[in-house]
């Protein structure tokens, strides 16, 4: 026991003896190290420019008190670097390190214990850039050891922040000296130092980061410690940093940023710090903090002395380079104004404004410049400006607009912005109030952006006025406060909205449909911060089934943009299986089945769980017909490019119309592992074509709706559908921001139309008119800081980095505008007098262009520069000078171009990579570097001579063909671009028509030589020039467009054509034709069967073969054997005969009018003559003429465009000619005198297998060889994209000179599509369409003979887009197509089809006659009231009760497009103004077609004609029974007494369950939720029929039973009941 207690002992005293490694600088000695950083950016490639810093220094530490500590710097110098790496030197700062040395000399104090260094203290007098600095040595001594771990990982705090750090600690090679290396992941932060701007409105896409990342860094620090008998010293510390940056994977390297620091003790002595008495203040931790350089771009680098004086003359500089045309360099000055203006007070903008207000060009700059330069006294000065009237409204518009998208958002920026959107002058004008109110939201969402714990103050402004117009249910104002909610995508927000979510709040009740739209969409910015919090909310409305279909809708949009797992969207599969909205129905599975395709990295979770969801839901919902909501969604991903982009569209339809409720469409981008939906467009078009079609005289007749009424008392719980507001809507959402939307409703149209029609758009049009006579002439100008996108953040060496984008432009255009109007107008002015006027108009325009883009990596800061740039430029200018005549009387238009003076180049591209270094004291001495070192002398070609040989080359362009001709300048140039030298090479196109030659000058200096790799050949210089000369020979004074119609077209006509026989050679091309032809129908019988075949494979023959399984998924073609040959049968009779020698097919007969006129310009007159003309200065001809004659006798068209050149022959010759009302033929020739080349196009009806059917065949007698070859190689590409379309492909040996496409016609909705090409036949069957066809007799026969042209194409397409409803016997199809048989009551009306809104436009009553057991119907319509009856073989029809005589038909409605006619064997009734397109009965049936805009608004035992089929069965309550034959008895008009005129002794009610039964183990009584009929009291039932109800059962001890309420009850069970079909009454009844 006693040893044990020895070994304790002994083991305790080592313990405590252990040495502390920690650290430590020793009371009363001074410390003295040498100090050297590096900091050096470029790519790591030797022989290439680098750009950089060095600071060289001694460091001087020595404790002042407990934990205290001074740091001084000695002898500092500071060098620039900007030159080929290894070979340059760097170059001493000399003048900045002498600015810098008073600050540099100043100690500073810093607390350190146990190696961590805590606050840091320095004097006022040292800025924050230099104290940075320290920090970066301070940085070095920082030191988290531990004593008991070797190796470990913690979170470290030091300059760049709280970082991963890891260590370990190992002893050096000699015993008495310690080794601790740590390495920090410095994307691996907890609090990370960094700025960025510019990036607000991009999300982070961490799954596209996975593979490789666009931004990595790491630091390593390497330390060889002494311990000492008081803690440890740190005798030589060694810091390596690297950043690495690439955008794009597949660049195979990177640019880097390369930082090092070293530290190692030179003494240790006891001389004391020398340091002036003055006070030290707190100036933070070792954490870096950022100081001027978030104002200085790093792009240049300005001293600014004077900010009024400097942003004035810059002002004159960009004035003067935007007149006539734009400098290239004025973008690099526009960038340089904003930097001076950043620093700016709000008295100098005054001042400067003050100066320039009244100078419009001035003006302009001015306030497209205060918008970007974003800083506080900036938008101050715009909310001052504005709220004091010195800035119009457009002005401000667009001062508003680019001041939301540019200007930094920061807690004073927005409350700037808040007070201006909520002042009352701002909200009294709609347009401003908007703008301001949308700009409020996205500076919030700016802000929580860069600082996610933003406060929920920001919105309480908004907040409380949302409060307040929930509580007025004012509609504008929430709709206005939900998108300013949406835009800043708050969470705190989720509360406020809910309040006006439907099944959340109870107001949101009150709030018509599209606001309630807007609402749930609003959620998708929060879902983008806090996606579990919007979920279950998305969840909730997709699954209520209370809710209107769209905003179920738009609920799953933002369910799937909460990114659900696989077991919600599984859920969601599921719930679809059982859905009755088809609507709804067709929206999810259509979104699921997309994404379950997309390759978007973000969209991988949902792809996958959509995937499992498409094996749980049927395939037959990929039949459902575009008439139904769909979403479509369409991306690509390419990893190595880390880049994509995705589209989005959602298409939303209530009732199965063409026009679709809404649309929205979204484009998304992904680039170097970010993510942003870069434009989103909403178009909503709610009863847009109900106000357009509809009848507007309907709601004055108060006496029609009272009648209307009366009828419908019957139906004692009948509910008429809400009314809809007409409303049209659009919105615009940029990078997820709503920057503008607008509601268009009629009020807003009526406005615009008094506007427009009135006595101030009058004078407008006069004053315009009036000012063209007298000319315009204007000079704009636009300048535009399209992006400043930068990220900041400190290096090791305590200095800035920063990667930052630049991109700017100044556009600016001259223009000049005179019309003359001759006669002179008189007043007032009219329409009808103008368009006997003959107009001439010249215009005159110089627009240019010039922009520059900017790429910089390195140190950025008020002081010093080092950095690489990449600098692109363009700079483009295309004068022009337009005249213009339109002589309406003579049928005369002319377009003239006239000449200009051309400019020394049309546009200019540059790209150039650079390594600069300068600093603020020395800017004379800024050393700019090209990466690219610049190549010996010897080896560069002489601009000298390539510029002569250019020349040279363009010289002899002109005397060779019109092909695009290379022309290597010199056997010296390498005609590769992998070489170190630099490469030029020159294109020209010369075009003689136009007078002109276009010459690119290409100059290519990159370091493609090194390695094959994207960044090394984008490095370097490179240029291209495009370059506009006259051409060689004479000059074209001008190029004249001039169309001639009517007699005298051929005046007009300038090199006369001879007839075509006359021309040599062309016999030939005319017998090739004529073969062709009757060979083509000699051989008629075989090729039309043979033409015909198509691979149609039904399911049947698929799974018998045996290889169908196995090459399902191949994109190999299979023959089949076992084809289904469909021959086409020819419609057309040929009406061309002229002799009985001619033959019947329609190539002799086309060939027999051909023959008679070959050139029809011999015998008649050109109908219009067309001619593009350059006028030569020898008035020679030079251009093309074209010509088109009409044959009417035989409905024959000719054309011809021939070279006006008189050595040219070149013409096209096109004939077509109506053969019959069957069959269309054309023939089209080409080249010299239309010799060349020929084709033969044909389309003719006729029947495919006894289906109505069109065929277009294509057949050339010769083409040119390039398109034998495109085509060819397109050809290979057609069986993949065949079956990626669902297209069926089989092999076949067609006529090798023969392409034929027939288009069959099954039904009115679909269309079987067969296309014959030379090796292959494709087909498609069945092929859906989004609205019927016209095809009908019915259809036909509301065409008006002779009638207008556009009206008949409105009838048509109104019958192609209505529904139909149809009885045939006792068998009803609805609207949507579905079927039951309806045993009707006897002589009780039901309601057939009725508008069940509250206008109630039309009801139509069908009823059968007790006694004929024929079919009457009743419509009543506008104010009077038509009944239709048959009377034998014939339907008779009367008129308010007045019988009109078939004689006497069409009828015609006197105020209202009524309008009775005969049809065949019946009667139609057509009033589409009040939704009725045609309402049909015959003898045996009946048809009744609602227009398109009435979909889903009618009602009846037609149904409501919505597309939804599982709700079809819907009663007067809205109640969905599942019985068809309740369904049809619901809507009787039942009788009060046997006193009813109507001859119905029948109603609708609750019957009790005959038989006692079983419910939650009770007795029960039971009766029906659905009535049923029975007859009156004192009738008697004559006839019966089961129909299966539902029944409510209730306790059978309970009380009395309210049957007025039974239909609001629950259904406990289905049983039978017996309903009355025809009763017989007695007198005790009458």
């Amino acid at each position: 026991m006693r040893v044990l207690l020895l070994l304790g002992l002994a083991i305790a005293l080592v313990a405590g003896q252990h040495v502390n490694i920690a650290p430590e600088f020793a009371a009363g000695k001074t410390y003295v190290y040498k100090y050297e950083a590096l900091l050096l950016g470029g790519l790591p490639v030797e022989g290439l420019a680098r750009a950089g810093l060095k600071v060289r220094s001694k460091v001087i530490i020595r404790a002042v008190a407990d934990n205290i500590f001074l740091l001084k710097l000695a002898d500092p110098e500071i060098f620039e670097y900007a030159g080929v790496w290894p070979k340059d030197p760097f170059v001493p700062a000399t003048k900045l390190t002498a600015a810098l040395a008073a600050q540099l000399l100043i100690p500073i104090k810093f607390e350190y214990a146990n190696g961590v260094v805590g606050r840091i203290f320095a004097p006022a007098a040292v800025s924050a850039t230099v104290l940075n600095a320290h920090r970066g040595i301070l940085n070095i001594l920082q030191l988290n050891l531990k004593k008991t771990q070797n190796v470990y990982e913690l979170q470290e705090a030091g300059a760049q922040g709280v970082c991963k750090t890891h260590y370990v600690i190992s002893e050096g090679a000699k015993a008495e000296h310690i080794v601790v290396t740590k390495s920090k992941d410095l994307t691996n932060c907890q609090e990370r130092v960094i700025k960025d701007m510019g990036l607000a409105y991009l999300e982070t896409c961490a799954e596209c980061q996975l593979k490789s990342k666009r931004m990595s860094g790491a630091a390593t620090y390497s330390y060889i410690i002494k311990p000492t008998a008081t803690g440890a010293l740190i005798t030589e510390a060694t810091v390596r940093e690297i950043h690495q940056v690439t955008p794009v994977a597949e660049m195979g390297g990177a640019a880097e940023m390369e930082a090092k620091q070293t530290l190692a003790l030179i003494e240790v002595d006891n001389t004391p710090i020398l340091h002036s008495n003055i006070d030290y203040v707190a100036r933070g931790s070792i954490q870096y903090e950022f100081a001027t350089e978030i104002l200085q771009t790093p792009i240049q680098l300005i001293k600014i002395s004077n900010p009024l004086s400097q942003a004035v003359e810059l002002l004159h500089v960009l004035v003067a380079n935007s007149v006539p045309k734009v400098h290239e360099n004025a973008p690099w000055k526009f960038i340089e104004l904003i930097q001076i203006l950043r620093v700016a007070t709000l008295e100098n903008i005054e001042a400067i404004w003050a100066q320039f207000r009244a100078r419009p060009e001035y003006r302009r700059f001015i306030l497209d410049t205060i918008p970007v330069v974003g800083t506080p006294a900036a938008v101050m000065f715009i909310k001052e400006k504005f709220l004091a009237g010195a800035i119009a409204v457009p002005e401000a518009v667009q001062v508003l607009v680019a001041a939301v998208h540019m200007v930094p958002a920061d807690p004073e920026i927005i409350r700037l912005v808040s007070t201006l959107a909520l002042h009352h002058k701002v909200q009294a004008n709609p347009v401003l109030r908007e703008i301001a109110m949308l700009g409020y939201g996205t500076m919030i969402a700016k802000y929580c952006a860069a600082v996610p714990t933003c406060p929920a103050e920001l919105l309480k402004p908004i907040h409380d006025r949302a409060v307040e117009a929930i509580a007025k249910a004012d509609v504008a104002e929430i709709a206005l406060l939900v998108k300013v909610l949406g835009n800043a995508g708050h969470p705190a927000s989720l509360k406020t909205m809910l309040k006006i979510v439907p099944g959340f709040g109870s107001a949101a009740a009150a709030l018509p449909v599209r606001v309630q739209v807007d609402v749930i969409l609003a959620l998708r910015n929060i879902a983008k911060w806090e996606p579990k919090l919007v979920q279950p909310v998305a969840l909730q409305l997709f699954m209520d089934k209370a809710l209107h279909p769209e905003l179920r809708m738009v609920a799953c949009v933002v369910l799937f943009e909460t990114k659900p797992g696989v077991a919600l969207v599984s859920t969601l599969a599921n719930v679809l299986n059982k859905e009755t909205t088809m609507q709804l129905v067709s929206f999810a599975y259509s979104h699921m089945k997309y994404l379950s395709r997309s390759t978007a990295p973000d969209m991988a979770t949902v792809a996958a769980a959509s995937k499992v969801a498409m094996k749980i839901l049927s395939p037959k919902l990929d039949r459902l017909s575009y008439r139904y909501s769909r979403a479509i969604h369409i991306d690509i991903y390419r990893h190595p490019l880390m880049a994509g982009a995705a589209a989005s569209a959602f298409i939303i339809n209530n009732g199965a119309t063409i026009l679709p409720t809404a649309i929205v469409a979204k484009a998304r981008a992904y680039i170097a592992g970010a993510a942003a939906d870069v434009i989103e467009v909403g178009v909503r078009t709610e009863g847009i074509q109900e106000v357009i079609m509809k009848s507007p005289a309907l709601a004055a007749k108060v006496d029609r709706m009272t009648k209307m009424k009366e009828v419908l008392r019957a139906l004692k719980e009948w509910r008429a559908l809400p009314q809809r507001q007409p409303l049209a809507s659009i919105y615009a959402k940029f990078m997820g921001q709503e920057i503008a939307f607008v509601n268009i409703d009629k009020a807003l149209v009526d406005r615009a139309i008094e506007l427009a029609t009135g006595a101030e758009a009058r004078t407008m049009v006069k004053d315009a008119l009036m000012a063209l006579q007298a000319g315009v002439a204007a000079h704009v100008a636009k300048p535009m800081l399209v992006a400043e996108v930068r990220r900041i953040f400190p290096t090791a060496v305590g200095v800035p980095m920063e990667i930052s984008l630049y991109s700017a432009a100044v556009a600016a255009a001259a223009i000049k505008v005179k019309a003359a109007i001759t006669p002179p107008l008189a007043e007032p002015i009219n329409v009808a007098e103008l368009m006997k006027a003959d107009i001439k108009l010249e215009a005159e325009a110089m627009p240019s262009i010039a922009g520059q883009n900017f790429v910089v990596m390195g140190v950025n800061t008020a002081l010093i520069q080092a950095a690489i740039m990449a600098r692109a430029g363009v700079a483009t200018v295309l004068p022009a000078r337009l005249a213009a005549r339109a002589n309406i009387p003579e049928l005369n238009f002319k377009f003239e171009v006239l000449p200009v003076e051309i400019p020394e180049h049309i546009a200019v591209v540059r790209w150039e990579t650079l390594a600069i270094a300068r600093n603020i004291k020395d800017l004379a001495r800024a050393r700019i570097t090209p990466i690219v070192p610049v190549i010996a002398a010897s080896q560069q070609v002489s601009k000298e001579i390539f510029t002569s040989k250019l020349s040279a080359s363009l010289a002899s362009s002109m005397a060779r063909s019109s092909e695009l001709i290379h022309s290597d300048l010199s056997s010296e140039v390498p005609p590769q671009l992998r070489t170190g030298t630099p490469v030029h090479k020159a294109m020209c196109l010369p075009a003689p028509i136009l007078g002109l030659k276009a010459c690119v000058e290409l100059t290519s200096s990159n370091t493609a030589f090194i390695r094959k790799a994207l960044w090394l050949n984008l490095v370097g210089q490179h240029a291209a020039v495009v370059v506009v000369r006259p051409a060689d020979g004479p000059a074209i004074e001008r190029l004249v467009v001039e169309v001639q119609f009517g007699p005298i077209a051929a005046k007009k006509i300038l090199k006369e054509l001879p007839t075509i026989h006359d021309a040599p050679g062309i016999r030939n091309i005319l017998l090739k034709l004529r073969n062709v032809l009757e060979n083509g129908m000699r051989n008629a019988s075989i090729s039309s069967s043979s033409s015909s075949r198509v691979s149609v494979q039904s399911s049947s023959s698929a799974s018998s073969s045996s290889s169908s399984s196995s090459s399902s998924s191949s994109i190999s073609i299979k023959r089949s054997s076992q084809e289904a040959i469909h021959k086409f049968t020819k419609n057309h009779i040929h009406k061309h005969r002229t002799s009985t020698a001619i033959s019947r097919s329609s190539a002799a007969s086309f060939e027999a009018i051909y023959k008679q006129n070959e050139y029809l310009g011999n015998i008649i007159a050109p109908v219009v003559v067309a001619t593009f003309r350059a006028m030569r200065a020898d008035h020679k001809l030079l251009g093309y003429q074209a010509a088109a004659y009409i044959d009417p006798a035989n409905f024959r068209l000719q054309t011809i465009i021939s070279a006006l050149a008189e050595a040219d022959n070149w013409k096209i010759c096109a004939d077509g000619i109506v053969l019959s009302k069957h069959k269309v033929m054309s023939k089209i020739t080409w080249g010299a005198e239309c010799q060349e080349f020929a084709t033969i196009l044909k389309a003719e009806t006729g029947l495919l297998s006894s289906i109505p059917a069109v065929r277009l065949t294509v057949e050339w007698v010769a083409i040119p060889a390039i398109v034998i070859g495109y085509g060819t190689r397109l050809a290979e590409y057609i069986p993949g994209v065949a079956l990626m379309a669902g297209i069926a492909v089989a092999k076949a040996k067609n006529s090798e000179k023969e392409i034929e496409l027939t288009v069959a016609v099954p039904t009115e909705r679909t269309v079987n599509i067969i296309l014959k090409t030379p090796r292959m036949i494709l087909s498609k069957p069945a092929l859906p369409l989004p609205i019927a066809l016209p095809i009908t007799k019915e259809a036909i026969n509301i065409l008006i003979p002779g009638g207008n042209m556009a009206e008949n194409v409105k009838n048509l397409l109104a019958v192609a887009t209505s529904a139909q409803c149809s009885m045939v016997h006792e068998t009803i199809t609805t609207f949507n197509n579905k079927m039951y048989k309806n045993e009707m009551p006897h002589s009780c009306y039901q309601v057939l089809a009725q508008d069940c809104t509250q206008e109630l436009k039309f009801i139509i009553l069908v009823k059968k006659d007790q006694i004929s057991e024929q079919k009457h119907l009743s419509v009543k319509l506008s104010d009077i009231d038509i009944d239709l009856y048959p009377v034998g073989n014939d339907v008779l029809v009367k008129v308010n009760g007045l019988e009109v005589p078939v004689s006497s038909l069409p009828y015609q409605h006197p105020t209202e497009s009524i309008l009775i006619k005969k049809i065949a064997d019946g009667l139609s009734i057509y009033a589409p103004r009040l939704g009725l397109q045609e309402m049909y009965m015959g003898k045996d049936t009946w048809k009744v077609n609602v227009a398109d805009w009435m979909k889903g608004q009618t009602c009846g035992i037609c149904g409501k004609a919505d597309g939804e089929i599982r709700q079809e069965y819907s009663t007067p309550s809205g109640y969905l029974t599942k019985s068809p034959v309740s369904f049809a008895h619901s809507w009787v008009l039942s009788a009060e007494s046997c006193r009813d005129n109507t001859q119905c002794r029948m109603r609708l009610e609750s019957v009790k369950l005959e038989k006692q039964i079983i419910v939650n183990e009770q007795n029960s009584k039971c009766y029906s939720v659905e009535p049923v009929l029975r007859c009156l009291p004192g009738c008697l039932p004559v006839r019966t029929m089961p129909v299966t109800v539902g029944y409510h059962c209730l306790p059978i001890h309970s009380g009395a039973v309210d049957l007025n309420k039974i239909s609001e009850k629950s259904v406990d069970l289905r049983d039978r009941a017996e309903a009355h079909m025809a009763c017989q009454c007695d007198a005790q009844c009458a």
